[in-house]
């Protein structure tokens, strides 16, 4: 299986991915922007998010 990943380094915390795909990012308690547990992720919107991240923070990760 493969997941998202947000590098945190890099992310400039534009809420893009949040607008996109409210299912599989969210913000959490601390203020971060982070990606939900899912047991599937839902491959077309997570490419959406991924062309559409101003800082190119998000990638795939095999899991």
């Amino acid at each position: 299986m493969k997941m998202p990943t947000i590098d945190m380094g890099e992310c400039v915390d534009c809420e893009a991915c949040l607008d996109l795909c409210p299912s599989v990012f969210r913000r959490n308690d601390v203020g971060y922007i982070e990606v939900v547990d899912l047991e599937e992720y839902p491959e077309e919107e997570v490419e959406e998010c991924i062309k559409n991240c101003p800082a190119d923070c998000i990638t795939w990760e095999e899991v």
